[in-house]
C-alpha cells in the first residue's frame, strides 16, 4: 500500500516538475539569481550602512536598493514570459514585450500623474506570474490557427512571415486582456479584503501559523512571501509581541528562520550529508555564504524549492516545528530575553541568537533547531535526488521541446543566404521545423542480443519523434537537417539525453555498454569533445558509431579522433557495413573494436550465394581482430545464418523493437549479461552466485 501511494506520488511529482509552466517559471527564476544575489548584497550593504555609519553620505545607495527591488516584477515577469514563450514555441522576444504591455496596462504598476509616470511596486506582484501564463497561452494558441495568418509560404524570409502573422494574434490578446482583467482584479482586491479583515485578536500561536504557512506558500509558487504578506494583511498580523519583550520580527530571525525564508540551514547541512546527490552538494556550497545572512534566493530558485513537491512539506514543515519549541524553550525559562530592540534581519545565525539572549542557551538552542531541520529535510531531499528533475536531467527535458526552435534560428540564418535558390528546400525545412515544435525528441533502445543464450548483452540509443498526438516516428527530419548543416543541434541532444539515461541504469546498479551514431561532420568538426567530457565518467560502457564516410573525409583525423576517444574507455564501431561505398581495403587500417554488419548483407530466401558471402566476411572480419554485430535480424532463418556465422551480438526485430529507457532498464535488469551484472555487483560490495 505505502509502496503504491509512493509511486503515484512519484508520478504526479514529475507531471508537476515537467509542466511547462513550472518548467519556464524556475528557468526565469534561475536566470535572476545573479540579479538576487546582487540585489540583496546592496540591501545588506545599504542596511550596515544605517545601522553602523549613520555619519556616512548614502543616499545614492538607499535610492538604488529602492530602485532595485521597486522592478523586482518586471524583472520576473520579462524572464518567465521569455522562457515560456519559448517553450511554448512562440516568439521569444515578441510575447515578453506583449505581456509587459498588458501587464502595465492593468495592474497600476506604472501610473501616470501631471505626465510623468510613476512606479508602484506594490501593485501586480501576483500578476507577474498570471499575465506570462494568459497572454503566452492565448497568444500560442491564435498563432496556430491559420485564419489569423495574413502572409502564408511565400518568397519573403521566414523570420519576417513569422512576424507579420503575429498582428493578428496581437490585437487579439492584448483587447481580450484589456477587457477581461479589470474584473480579474476586483476579484483579487475582494480577496485582499478579506484577508485584512482577519481577526487582529488571534493568540500567538494562529498568528505565527498563519504568517508561517502563508508566507511560505507565496515562496513557494516563487512570489516574495514576507512581503506579499504584508500587503496582504493587517498591521497586526504581522507586528505584535510573541512573549514580553520578545517582538516577532527577532523571533523569526534569531530562531524560526535560520539561514533564511525555509530554514535553510537545516536543508544546507541534509544537502551535505546526501550521498550522491551531487547537484544538491554544489548548491547548498554556493548558497551557504549567504545564507550566513539570511539570503534565501539561491537555494530557493535553484535547488530548486520553488513548485518542488518533494520539498514542499518539510518546507513549511520546519519554520512550525522551529516556533514550536522556540517558544516553549523562551516560555519555560531555558532561555531568556535579555535585547528588546530590533537586531537586523541579515545578521548571521549564532550571533543573533547570542544577541537576544546573551547566552550559550541560545546558541545551543540555535544548534539544536537546525539538526532539527536537518533531519526533518534529509528524507524528503533524498527522494527528490532519486526522483525529481534538476541540475543536468531538467537542462536535457528542456532540450527536447526546444530543438525545433534552435533549428528554426539555424534555418533563418540559411534562408537569407540564399534567397529563392533554396525556396524549395527551405520549405521542406519548415515541415521539419513545424513538426519538431509541435513534438519533442526522446531516445529508445534497441536491445542488443546474445543469439545463443538470448541475454542482453547491450543496447542501441535511436532518435525517436514523440508526435503531438502522442505517436512515436522515427528521426525522418535527420536528411533535411544535414542539407542545412544543422544535424550538431541533434547530434548534441542525443550526447546529453544519454548522459542523463546512463546516469538512470547506474542509479539501479547496471552498466549496460550503448551505442550511438553522431554525424560525420559534427565528429570531425569537434563534436568527440563533447563526447569525452560526457561519457568518460562511464568507462567502457559507451561506444560510438561513426559511418566510414568519417575515415572517407579525412581518414588520418578520424584516426586521431578515435584514438582520443579510446584513451577515454570510449569505444568505436563502424555502422552500416555493406553499404554505401564499404570498401574491404580499408578494414585493415581501422582502429576501431567492432564491425556492424547491414542488414542488406543478410541472405535473402536462404540465396546459397548470399549464405556464402556472410558467412565469409564475417569469418574474415573476425580474423582481423574485430567484434561483429549483426544488425535487421528479423526472422528466424536470419538467425540461423548469423548464428553459423559464429557472431555474438545481433540485433532485429526478432528479439525486440527500440523501446523507452524506464523499459530498457527492467530488461537489463531481468535479461541482462550475467558477467555485467556480475561485475555490477562485485563493484557494489554484493554477493554474486557462482
Amino acid at each position: 500500500m505505502t509502496r503504491t501511494l509512493l509511486n503515484k506520488f512519484n508520478q504526479y511529482a514529475f507531471k508537476i516538475s515537467s509542466n511547462t509552466v513550472i518548467l519556464s517559471l524556475r528557468e526565469g527564476y534561475i536566470a535572476l539569481i545573479p540579479f538576487f544575489i546582487v540585489a540583496s548584497l546592496i540591501t545588506l550593504i545599504n542596511q550596515w550602512l544605517n545601522i553602523s555609519m549613520k555619519g556616512v553620505e548614502h543616499q545614492f545607495l538607499e535610492d538604488f536598493n529602492v530602485l532595485v527591488w521597486g522592478i523586482f516584477p518586471v524583472l520576473t515577469l520579462m524572464s518567465f514570459s521569455y522562457y515560456l514563450s519559448k517553450n511554448l514555441k512562440v516568439h521569444s522576444i515578441a510575447s515578453p514585450i506583449l505581456v509587459f504591455t498588458c501587464f502595465t496596462a492593468t495592474t497600476g504598476y506604472i501610473t501616470i500623474s501631471d505626465g510623468d509616470l510613476a512606479i508602484n511596486h506594490r501593485m501586480g506582484a501576483l500578476y507577474s506570474l498570471l499575465m506570462p501564463v494568459v497572454c503566452c497561452y492565448f497568444l500560442s494558441y491564435l498563432e496556430r490557427l491559420r485564419v489569423f495568418r495574413l502572409v502564408g509560404v511565400s518568397s519573403i524570409s521566414l523570420f519576417l512571415r513569422k512576424h507579420l502573422n503575429l498582428i493578428l494574434p496581437y490585437l487579439i490578446v492584448t483587447s481580450v486582456v484589456l477587457l477581461l482583467f479589470p474584473y480579474i482584479d476586483m476579484a483579487a482586491d475582494s480577496i485582499v479584503e478579506l484577508l485584512r479583515s482577519l481577526n487582529p485578536h488571534w493568540n500567538v500561536f494562529e498568528k505565527l501559523s498563519m504568517q508561517l504557512i502563508i508566507s511560505h506558500l507565496l515562496w513557494f509558487i516563487g512570489v516574495h512571501g514576507d512581503n506579499t504578506y504584508q500587503l496582504l494583511v493587517s498591521s497586526e498580523l504581522t507586528g505584535y509581541y510573541v512573549l514580553p519583550d520578545l517582538i516577532s520580527y527577532n523571533f523569526f530571525t534569531g530562531f524560526v528562520i535560520l539561514g533564511g525564508t525555509g530554514c535553510l540551514w537545516g536543508l544546507i547541512v541534509a544537502a551535505i550529508f546526501l550521498k550522491k546527490g551531487q547537484h544538491e552538494k554544489r548548491i547548498a556550497a554556493i548558497s551557504s555564504p549567504l545564507a550566513l545572512f539570511n539570503i534565501s534566493e539561491v537555494m530557493i530558485y535553484a535547488l530548486p524549492i520553488v513548485f518542488n513537491p518533494y520539498i514542499l512539506l518539510p518546507f513549511l514543515l520546519c519554520p512550525l516545528v522551529n516556533a514550536s519549541i522556540a517558544y516553549f524553550a523562551f516560555y519555560s525559562g531555558f532561555v531568556s530575553v535579555e535585547y528588546a530592540d530590533e537586531i537586523p534581519w541579515f545578521t548571521p545565525i549564532f550571533v543573533n541568537g547570542w544577541l537576544l539572549t546573551e547566552s550559550v542557551k541560545g546558541i545551543v538552542l540555535q544548534v539544536g533547531l537546525v539538526l532539527i531541520n536537518a533531519l526533518i529535510y534529509f528524507p524528503f531531499l533524498k527522494a527528490n535526488r532519486d526522483n525529481n528533475l534538476s541540475g543536468k536531467a531538467l537542462d536535457v527535458l528542456m532540450k527536447r521541446y526546444t530543438a525545433g526552435r534552435l533549428i528554426e534560428e539555424g534555418a533563418e540564418g540559411s534562408f537569407s543566404e540564399t534567397q529563392r535558390k533554396e525556396q524549395i528546400s527551405a520549405h521542406s525545412l519548415k515541415e521539419v521545423t513545424e513538426a519538431l515544435n509541435q513534438g519533442a525528441l526522446t531516445l529508445f533502445y534497441q536491445p542488443k542480443i546474445n543469439p545463443y543464450n538470448k541475454q542482453v548483452v547491450g543496447f542501441e540509443a535511436l532518435l525517436r519523434l514523440t508526435n503531438k498526438d502522442g505517436t512515436v516516428s522515427g528521426p525522418w527530419f535527420l536528411e533535411t537537417l544535414d542539407q542545412h548543416n544543422l544535424l550538431h543541434i541533434i547530434d548534441n541532444y542525443v550526447i546529453d539525453q544519454l548522459e542523463i539515461d546512463l546516469e538512470q541504469f547506474s542509479k539501479h546498479g547496471l552498466k549496460p555498454k550503448i551505442s550511438f551514431n553522431i554525424s560525420p561532420q559534427n565528429l570531425l568538426t569537434g563534436g568527440y569533445r563533447r563526447i569525452i567530457k560526457a561519457f568518460a565518467k562511464f568507462p567502457g560502457q559507451v561506444e560510438v558509431e561513426l559511418l566510414e564516410s568519417s575515415y572517407i573525409e579525412d581518414f588520418n583525423k578520424t584516426v586521431t579522433i578515435v584514438d582520443s576517444l579510446k584513451k577515454n574507455k570510449i569505444a568505436c564501431a563502424m555502422d552500416d557495413f555493406g553499404t554505401g561505398y564499404s570498401c574491404l581495403s580499408v578494414l585493415s587500417k581501422l582502429n576501431i573494436e567492432t564491425i556492424k554488419l547491414d542488414r542488406s548483407l543478410l541472405p535473402e530466401q536462404l540465396n546459397s550465394k548470399s549464405i556464402s558471402l556472410y558467412t565469409n566476411l564475417s569469418e574474415m572480419i573476425s580474423k582481423l581482430g574485430f567484434k561483429l554485430v549483426a544488425e535487421g535480424v528479423e526472422t528466424t532463418d536470419e538467425e540461423k545464418v548469423v548464428k553459423q556465422s559464429h557472431i555474438e551480438c545481433v540485433q532485429g526485430f526478432l528479439y525486440f523493437k527500440a523501446m523507452p529507457v524506464e523499459e530498457a532498464i527492467y530488461l537489463y535488469m531481468t535479461k541482462g549479461d550475467t558477467a555485467d551484472n556480475a561485475n555490477t555487483a562485485k563493484d557494489k560490495g554484493e554477493p554474486v552466485e557462482e
